[in-house]
């Protein structure tokens, strides 16, 4: 099975951590030049803000998600108390509880 895209940020973000600790913390033990180095760091910083920002994103699908869903349960309010209508609402209780 795929991966999900939440899986694969979180996989980036967890390896950029780890990169940048590396590089920021053994200048000494690691046989590169300073300019390399700062490239690194540079790109590694770079790369966790935006796993960062698109783990927000994704966070933000979600709630806007159940707000919608939320949004068909008090549209439909106002039908008559029918099998239907409990049908209707027993599905879109599961889901907000997801």
């Amino acid at each position: 099975m795929k991966p999900t895209s939440k899986e694969v940020l979180e996989k980036i973000s967890k390896h950029c951590s780890n990169q940048l600790t590396l590089y920021k913390f053994n200048t000494s033990t690691l046989h590169i030049s300073e300019k390399y180095r700062e490239g690194r760091l540079t790109a590694l910083e770079y790369i966790g803000e935006l796993t960062y920002y698109y783990l927000q994103e994704e966070k933000r699908i979600q709630e806007q998600f159940k707000d919608q869903v939320t949004k068909q349960l008090k549209l439909h309010s106002c039908l008559n108390d029918t099998e239907y209508k409990r049908g209707l609402y027993d599905t879109l209780h599961e889901v907000l509880n997801f």
